[in-house]
């Protein structure tokens, strides 16, 4: 992996923690029928094995090896629910503390993510719960995840952990004008609390090229485009060669360079993980094969503000788990 130069900061994402995914943690959702922590919920013991989870799942011990292992950044996805709680999902107030004094006490920023909005941004589990885009539809639930934002500023303002706050992960929908708006508003309130010097992070909704340079930032509180790069998933990207694969990330740097003449970019989710037919035939090792494209990754992020892999962990030894993908030497720090 090459070397990181100047201040650019390497990070990965505490995902499948404070708001669950299936495909992260099937063991969870084992013996359910649930497809989101909303289904999750409803189910018989589901607030216990959510508790439980939460305690388990990312420790202290997790933080101290994220910072030996020379990163400087995590992003930590949370739900509209876990300051203060929304039937039926559960609060979190004391762990998201915890994870808070942790990061700070192993030399550790934080990008603290709105992931899941009041009536989701993406009909996605990972919005807490999979149907309608009810967030871009429905004012109160915009007027609610504002609230929720505005809480957690609140809270964790002067916190020195804390690098910035996301203001909704991925949101995806037609209606990108109540997307503009919501980036506004959100802007004006966190800005009256957060401390100078903050970040905030809006996503670039999978459409960069529309969204750079419409939240406009004063010099105390620097706007940041969060950009997610995948290649495992659309039929664009499914038919590659392994050498298409490596040469569609590594041109991402004149993508990268030209939204950046309006803002800093981060690329907040990334992975090792492309389709697996690009790999059928291939006389490398598995590990050769995914060793290369993520260096190819990160050639082309190399101009950026920073990164973060996603995600730190799941369930299973896989292109998704950072750790294993250290510990088994696919990635080098």
């Amino acid at each position: 992996m090459q070397q990181i130069e100047g201040d650019q900061l390497r990070g990965v994402n505490l995902g499948g923690w404070f708001v669950v995914e299936p495909w992260m943690t099937p063991a969870l959702f084992a013996g359910t029928s649930a497809v989101d922590e909303h289904t999750l919920m409803e189910t018989p013991h589901g607030p216990e094995l959510i508790r439980r989870h939460r305690e388990t799942f990312i420790t202290e011990e997790d933080f101290a090896w994220i910072a030996d292992h020379g990163l400087d950044l995590v992003r930590l996805p949370v739900g509209h629910w876990t300051l203060g709680g929304a039937p039926p999902y559960l609060p979190a107030v004391e762990l998201l503390d915890a994870a808070m004094d942790w990061a700070r006490a192993h030399g550790l920023k934080v990008l603290l993510d709105m992931h899941a909005v009041l009536g989701s941004q993406n009909g996605r589990d990972h919005s807490g719960r999979v149907g309608p885009r009810e967030f871009y539809t429905t004012s109160q639930h915009r007027d609610d995840s504002l609230e929720a934002l505005a809480q957690l500023a609140a809270r964790y303002a002067e916190h020195p952990a804390l690098w910035g706050i996301e203001l909704v992960n991925e949101p995806t929908d037609p209606r990108i004008w109540r997307l503009w708006e919501f980036h506004h508003r959100a802007y004006r309130r966190l800005t009256e609390i957060l401390v100078p010097g903050t970040r905030v992070v809006f996503s670039d909704g999978y459409v960069p090229w529309l969204l750079t340079g419409t939240l406009r930032g004063r010099p105390e509180f620097p706007v940041v485009l969060d950009c997610h790069f995948y290649q495992a998933f659309y039929p664009w990207d499914t038919r590659k060669s392994y050498e298409q694969h490596l040469a569609k990330a590594r041109k991402r740097a004149k993508l990268i360079a030209r939204l950046q003449r309006k803002q800093p970019v981060l690329v907040g989710e990334w992975s090792a993980a492309m389709d697996p037919a690009a790999l059928v035939g291939r006389p490398e090792s598995p590990a050769d094969l995914a060793r290369g494209y993520v260096d190819a990754q990160l050639d082309g992020y190399a101009a950026t503000a920073g990164w973060c892999y996603w995600s730190y962990k799941t369930n299973t030894r896989d292109d998704w788990n950072f750790r294993h993908q250290v510990e088994s030497g696919v990635i080098v720090l």
